[in-house]
């Protein structure tokens, strides 16, 4: 298994602006060591052998599931017929973000 890059603060600042997070340099230097931390213990885990561990939860052939069954849900029309206010066609919600405004 290959060593866990250590995840630095730029990694964090720039998934943080894609997030459209805001995070002040001492946030940003505490997550990256968080992260790392987690990198770390998950590498660690990777490193057990399970070879004679059998699984605790999965599926597996013969495992029974209930069946599937179709049911009819609402129309388009009586699910907005049932909204407090509807706009073309569609659910008209407050706006509670404004981007690029």
């Amino acid at each position: 298994m290959a060593p866990t890059q250590k995840i630095d603060r730029d990694a964090v600042l720039h998934v943080a602006k894609l997030s459209c997070l805001s995070l002040g340099e001492a946030e940003a230097d505490a997550m990256a060591r968080e992260l790392s931390r987690i990198a770390e213990y998950v590498e660690k885990l990777g490193e057990l052998d399970l070879a004679n561990i059998p699984p605790t939860l999965g599926l597996s052939e013969g495992t029974e599931l209930r069946p599937d069954h179709v049911t009819p849900g609402l129309s388009h029309e009586e699910a907005l017929a049932a909204a407090p206010e509807a706009t073309a066609g569609a659910f008209a919600v407050p706006l509670f973000l404004e981007i690029g405004r």
